[in-house]
């Protein structure tokens, strides 16, 4: 079950890695406030904002899309289109079966990753239909990890609608093999064999069904 909350902090993240020159200590530090009172900032806030019904509406589409453990082909199809029609470049799924495309900077800072997995934890066969009550949506998988799948695509477009110009490429992911016996294989691969494998400096995942308000910088691997 989620909340249909908008997705403002992670935005906030995302793009101090991608413009400030590095982000060492926490969200509240004057490389997050700096973006944060950029007017640029600010339009993509607005976009976002503007962009909700179609978040919501991405949300559901993809939760109802079954993708259980090893089975992440047709949530995967769908993602790989929706990532292209966001207007990344390097659309593509690699041989583990993640799927990921490129929003260009301008060359002058390292590559960034942020990912979200496509896998729900729900075996197959499960109904996977979203039932919603007002601001409350409800389906296996929803929040775990769907809701940031859309999540990512809102940012890519808010990003667009504000002509927001980064150092860093962005590498947009939705990945294979999370959950269980997964064993996190999209991430294996996409470090250890996939076609970014010695560029990724910085890494994110997009995980949870929270409101975007929780960061964790650095944890057990």
């Amino acid at each position: 079950m989620i909340r249909s909350t908008r997705p403002a902090r992670s935005l906030a993240l995302v793009l101090c890695l991608s413009t400030a020159t590095g982000w060492t200590q926490t969200p509240e530090d004057a490389a997050v406030r700096r973006i944060a009172d950029d007017p640029k900032f600010k339009a993509a806030m607005a976009a976002l904002d503007n962009d909700h019904d179609r978040l919501v509406a991405e949300i559901i589409q993809l939760t109802e899309i079954p993708a259980p453990p090893f089975k992440e082909d047709a949530r995967g199809a769908a993602y790989l289109e929706m990532l292209r029609a966001a207007g990344l470049s390097n659309v593509e799924r690699d041989a583990e079966g993640n799927v990921m495309g490129l929003r260009r900077g301008t060359g002058d800072g390292p590559l960034i990753a942020i990912a979200a997995h496509l896998d729900t934890v729900f075996p197959e066969g499960t109904d996977v239909k979203v039932k919603r009550d007002g601001t409350r949506l409800a389906a296996p998988g929803i929040g775990d990890d769907t809701r940031s799948l859309a999540v990512l695509l809102a940012m890519i477009r808010a990003m667009n609608a504000a002509g927001i110009q980064t150092k860093s490429d962005i590498l947009f992911i939705g990945d294979v093999g999370e959950e269980g016996l997964g064993d996190l294989r999209g991430m294996k691969y996409l470090f250890q064999k996939g076609p970014y494998r010695d560029r990724i400096n910085t890494f994110i995942s997009m995980d949870g069904a929270g409101g975007g308000d929780d960061i964790t910088h650095g944890a057990g691997g």
